[in-house]
C-alpha cells in the first residue's frame, strides 16, 4: 500500500490537490451539487476487494466513476483519503452544504402542508 501512504505525505497531498483543482477525478453527477469536484476513495482497505469510487464532499456520497476504463484498486487510495484531504485543505477547498430538493407543483410547495398526508404530526 505504498500509494496510499504516499498520498498522505505532504508532497502527495500537494499533488492530489493540483489534480483536484484541475478536475481530474470529474464532477458530481447530482444536479444540486453544481458540478462539485470529486475525490477518489476506496470502499475497502483490503487489496483486490473493489475498484476505486469517487466521493463528492458536498453531498457526501460515493459514486462509480464515469470512465468505464477505470480499473484501479480502491485500496490504493484507502477509505479515509477524502476526509484527510478535506481536513488538511480545510480553508482552500470550498464545500457548501448541498441544496435540498423541494417538490413544487406550479410553483407551490406540495409537501408538509397542514392537512396533507405528508404533514408532520405533533403526536
Amino acid at each position: 500500500m505504498l500509494h496510499s501512504r504516499f498520498i498522505f505525505s505532504p508532497r502527495g497531498l500537494a499533488l492530489m490537490y493540483q489534480k483536484y483543482i484541475s478536475g481530474v477525478f470529474g464532477n458530481c453527477p447530482r444536479v444540486l451539487c453544481d458540478k462539485q469536484q470529486l475525490l477518489p476513495v476506496g470502499v475497502s482497505d483490503e487489496p483486490k476487494t473493489s475498484r476505486v469510487k469517487v466521493y463528492c464532499p458536498k453531498c457526501r456520497e460515493a459514486y462509480i466513476p464515469r470512465d468505464k476504463d477505470v480499473n484501479i484498486d480502491g485500496s490504493f487510495f484507502g477509505t479515509s483519503f477524502p476526509h484527510a484531504f478535506l481536513a488538511h485543505y480545510e480553508g482552500m477547498v470550498q464545500v457548501k452544504e448541498p441544496e435540498q430538493y423541494v417538490p413544487k407543483l406550479f410553483g407551490f410547495k406540495i409537501c408538509g402542508k397542514p392537512g396533507s398526508k405528508t404533514a408532520k404530526s405533533s403526536v
